[in-house]
């Protein structure tokens, strides 16, 4: 390893400060990704994580997404500039804190831990089943929710009330999914949520909760969407996660397939939904506050890449 490379990776692997400034200019002179993304090339975030797994194993890879206007990072590496919603990564949370000062959020892309817990030593899985994810403040006016009867069921908690859902009972307008009974695709089909996957996760600012269902499995293709329920006094109303692809949605009760789900977060008021699937592809989709309950669509990171070559939505 030339020392350039050596410089590089502890710059990025350690964090900012003692070890001098590295220009875009003399990184620009290496091959890999780290570098020609410095450099301004448009490089596959995915193949920087894989760089950085591959020689720090050990340390936690950061996603962070630009949460403001315009988010400047041309005083270190990356040495650019971002658009609201835009995605970079970090190597180590000191970088990671970094970058959040300059208008990011950040979380580690295995866990969903955020810099700062990262540092303190909190190893713990903020969706373990069984954690009390209740927003802070006074529990009995805020959303708590929990999974039931092996993922068929909910049971809320909010507004001085008790709501009781049968997931099974939400459906969604899948287009250019699977059809299982025929294996092809089809334009367009009604399906019901078999289960919940995984943990819910509360908007600590708005108090809705993302619920992660597989729809339907078969060829070893997972179908799974996201649904957002918004407490009402004694009920809810319920909104779809609108995943958008070649073609328009054609309404509000419409979306493209996710893949199999490893996890819902909000960070920040931004709805994260990370998926994966068969042959070891990875994604995080991202969805922004807007005046849609569910949040619009703003942006997808691929993570890591196997066989297929990426499950981040097209765009019509």
């Amino acid at each position: 390893m030339t020392s350039l490379s050596v410089r590089l990776a502890r710059w990025i692997g350690v964090g900012l400060g003692s070890l001098g400034v590295i220009t875009s200019g003399a990184i620009a002179s290496g091959r890999v990704p780290t570098a020609r993304y410095a450099s301004g090339e448009s490089v596959d975030l995915a193949l920087i994580i894989q760089e950085w797994k591959g020689k720090h194993p050990e340390i936690p890879v950061f996603a962070c997404v630009c949460a403001q206007p315009s988010c400047n990072l041309t005083a270190a590496w990356p040495f650019r500039r971002f658009n609201e919603y835009q995605f970079t990564v970090m190597l180590g949370p000191f970088n990671a804190m970094s970058t959040e000062n300059q208008g990011f959020n950040c979380h580690d892309i295995v866990s969903g831990r955020s810099p700062s817990r990262v540092l303190a030593g909190d190893i713990s899985d903020p969706t373990e089943p069984g954690m009390d994810i209740t927003p802070p403040g006074d529990p009995e006016g805020l959303a708590q929710i929990e999974v039931r009867q092996n993922g068929t069921h909910l049971r809320g908690r909010w507004r001085d009330s008790t709501v009781d859902i049968d997931v099974r009972d939400w459906n969604i307008n899948l287009i250019d999914g699977v059809d299982c009974s025929t294996l092809t695709i089809a334009d367009e089909q009604v399906m019901n949520a078999r289960r919940v996957v995984g943990e819910p996760s509360i908007d600590l600012y708005t108090e809705r909760i993302a619920v992660a269902v597989e729809l339907d499995y078969c060829a070893l293709t997972t179908q799974s969407a996201v649904f957002i329920i918004d407490p009402q006094p004694g009920g809810y109303a319920l909104y779809r996660a609108q995943v958008p692809g070649d073609r328009p949605l054609p309404d509000e009760f419409s979306s493209y397939p996710l893949s199999s789900i490893a996890a819902v977060d909000y960070w920040g008021g931004n709805l994260m939904i990370r998926q994966f699937d068969a042959s070891g592809t990875e994604a995080l989709v991202v969805f922004s506050p807007g005046d849609h309950p569910a949040g619009d669509y703003a942006g997808c990171l691929t993570l890591a890449v196997g066989e297929s070559p990426s499950l981040c939505p097209a765009e019509p």
